[in-house]
């Protein structure tokens, strides 16, 4: 079905709704592990959606380019979620003095066991790195060599917003990898 999304009538949309709600519900709860969770996701998703097509901003002619759109804004919805909640619970702050310590202490030579998790490591890092799109990819490796996000900007042709929502996702991503892999 092909319609104009800047005027899409209510009934359009509640039959939408009804399509597609119970399976965006499903995939959300595949991310979340949690069917609450997955709901409060969807509801957002939903408003983030109504709110697009109020705006005239949800370009879509059909009913598979609209599921696609809501499904995707449903990802993005939930990174952001969890990238948000990652930060708040399993992030901790420390005294500089503290990692002015660990350097200077850091000299010390590294066992086997050590030196054999942390080839584990690398390798599952690279193996994540590899399903990163080209451009989140491109920011994941300039931004580990230390280059700054106005740098990283330039060199992508890209703003510097966009620079940053490019590793947010990249490193979300990169989480979610190691996750399964259970490092």
């Amino acid at each position: 079905m092909t319609y104009d999304t800047a005027t899409l009538p209510r009934d359009v949309l509640a039959d939408l709704f009804g399509r597609y709600h119970g399976m965006l519900v499903r995939f959300l709860v595949r991310k979340t592990h949690c069917p609450q969770r997955a709901e409060d996701v969807a509801q957002a998703a939903w408003l983030k959606l109504l709110s697009a097509l109020s705006r005239g901003l949800c370009g879509t002619r059909s009913d598979t380019e609209l599921r696609a759109y809501l499904f995707e804004v449903a990802q993005n919805t939930w990174l952001d979620e969890y990238t948000r909640k990652h930060g708040e619970a399993r992030t901790r702050s420390f005294d500089p003095a503290d990692l002015d310590r660990l350097r200077e202490g850091g000299g010390a030579a590294l066992g086997p066991d050590d030196e054999l998790q942390r080839s584990q490591v690398n390798g599952l890092l690279r193996e994540a790195m590899t399903t990163l799109p080209a451009e989140q990819l491109q920011v994941i490796r300039m931004w580990s060599n230390g280059t700054s996000i106005r740098e990283m900007s330039r060199a992508s042709a890209s703003p510097a917003d966009t620079v940053l929502s490019r590793k947010k996702y990249a490193l979300a991503r990169m989480r979610c990898a190691l996750a399964d892999a259970a490092l």
